[in-house]
């Protein structure tokens, strides 16, 4: 696990796999600041496990945290230049949505 982080890690695509059901959530870093760390920090927080995700806050709240510990995955779909435009980031991550099914109900993706 990853506890200090010196350097930023950047703008990338990334899933987050549920290895109980194989359902699966696309997400993207595309800020300015530290991209994806700052995005995983979130899901990694002991006192939260959901980065603010209002799906994985319900499946924490029906099935506890141990189902998150447990269960989920997190690996890197696509990895983009720091100069990368927000845009472009943000319509790659809606490709990787629709490639992987991973909208609702297949997958875990609201949007």
């Amino acid at each position: 696990m990853i506890i200090k982080l010196d350097a930023p890690i950047g703008r990338r695509v990334y899933v987050i796999a549920d290895l109980s059901d194989g359902r699966l959530y696309v997400g993207s870093a595309s800020g300015e600041a530290i991209g994806l760390w700052q995005r995983w920090s979130g899901y990694a927080h002991l006192k939260n496990l959901t980065g603010g995700n209002r799906e994985l806050e319900r499946m924490r709240s029906d099935l506890g945290d141990a189902h998150i510990v447990g269960h989920f995955q997190y690996s890197i779909l696509e990895i983009f230049d720091p100069k990368t435009k927000a845009e472009v980031i943000l319509a790659r991550e809606s490709f990787w949505k629709q490639a992987l099914d991973s909208r609702h109900p297949h997958g875990m993706n609201a949007n």
